[in-house]
């Protein structure tokens, strides 16, 4: 169908519109609705007023308007995508910590539609912007290739059923991006000791995608600034913890990547003359030592301006450790076991989808739970403690029962 579409004489802004509209207006709907929460909660407590809300709504829908067409244009420039999005990373960084900033860029347009009494923002060159943005569709639709329009359908069709089989992980992996860097460095050293070894060709097949591998620094970085705001008597503690464990969770993506294939191998004969279990561990040293070393530079940096060190410093190592073994276990899950596909009937209706979803998403869930606990280790560590143990015993119990 894609390839039909595409070699035809029609236009691809009109034959590839619908899929456009249909991907876009789901972004646009989902950024409007967290404007509108917003707007409502502040217009509730009495913060702002109700067109200061309106406003902020109408901003957020111009991030969902931008969002979509910037999508689009990394699909159709991905070599000009690739060079632009570091830069535009660190203007937002910049803009974050210089707030004079903010009147020039268009995340500072946003940030000054936030509905207080303190905004000052005007809509204009948003709507400027949106609507420039809106225009160029048309053209960047143009550039769209046979070649990318097919492979990227094709990865979209394995892609959806990966995930209607509950194998989010797989179904992520098939927009992982292909090793092209640093091919001809060395990997694999057997004079060394065997742990160094495998660290070594761990650290070696992560820099061979350093986007990936930055992006999956970053996020852990973001993870240890996040759970050490939740330290912050301020602000709101376990909420904070939570989304830090999520963060932290898909940031060790890159990092585990060796984990993964060791669980893949587990049941077969031993590969390099050694144990499964070794070489799980040996694969786990590479993102443990880099969970460690992130999370307690980043961790230190921030508890040095807002305090709460020793506090921060050891919930997030506690947070790191979790969320490892939380990899280990989603990565030692296995298919969907048969029993979770019968229906489940309940007086509320069937709970067969809820629970196949929980199943999936096991992993991200858990550390969730880790974060929001961490953050309140210090009212009640038995909290995190119970994660901890519940954790680490489903995991032990998935690798005894590996199939």
């Amino acid at each position: 169908m894609t390839h039909a579409l595409a070699s035809s004489d029609v236009p691809r802004a009109t034959s590839f519109r619908g899929p456009l509209l249909g991907s876009g207006t789901m972004v646009v709907a989902l950024t409007t609705a967290v404007g509108v929460l917003i707007g409502a909660s502040l217009v509730s407590t009495g913060h702002s007023t109700p067109s200061d809300a309106g406003l902020f709504v109408l901003a957020s829908t111009c991030v969902g308007v931008i969002s979509s067409i910037a999508w689009l244009a990394g699909q159709a420039m991905p070599r000009a995508a690739a060079l632009i999005s570091p830069v535009v990373f660190a203007l937002g960084a910049v803009t974050s910590t210089v707030p004079e900033m903010q009147p020039f860029t268009p995340w500072g347009w946003v940030g000054l539609a936030y509905p207080v009494a303190a905004a000052t923002g005007t809509l204009a060159p948003i709507l400027a912007v949106t609507a420039t943005a809106a225009a160029a569709a048309p053209a960047l639709m143009s550039r769209l290739s046979i070649t990318l329009l097919a492979a990227q359908a094709a990865r979209w069709a394995a892609a959806t059923s990966y995930a209607t089989g509950m194998e989010l992980a797989a179904a992520a992996t098939v927009y992982q991006a292909a090793p092209k860097v640093g091919r001809h460095l060395r990997a694999v050293r057997p004079a060394l000791p065997s742990p160094v070894v495998f660290l070594l060709r761990d650290a070696v097949g992560a820099a061979r995608t350093p986007v990936r591998l930055a992006a999956a620094a970053l996020a852990l970085a973001a993870a240890a600034a996040l759970f050490t705001l939740s330290l912050v008597p301020e602000w709101p503690d376990w909420a904070l913890g939570a989304v830090a464990g999520v963060i932290l969770f898909a940031g060790l993506g890159p990092f585990t990547d060796g984990i993964r294939h060791a669980a893949s191998v587990a049941s077969d004969l031993p590969l390099y003359g050694i144990s499964d279990a070794r070489l799980l561990t040996y694969h786990t040293l590479f993102p443990v030592f880099a969970t460690i070393a992130t999370l307690v530079v980043t961790t230190a940096a921030c508890a040095l301006l807002i305090g709460h060190a020793i506090p921060a410093i050891l919930g997030s190592l506690a947070l790191g450790i979790l969320a490892v073994i939380a990899r280990i276990g989603n990565a030692l899950k296995g298919p969907l076991p048969p029993a979770l596909l019968s229906p489940i009937p309940t007086p509320m209706g069937d709970l067969g989808a809820a629970a196949r979803l929980t199943w999936a998403m096991d992993g991200v869930l858990l550390t969730a739970l880790a974060g929001a606990s961490a953050a309140l280790v210090l009212q009640s560590p038995v909290l995190l403690l119970a994660v901890g143990i519940a954790l680490t015993s489903l995991t032990i119990r998935r690798w005894r029962h590996r199939a």
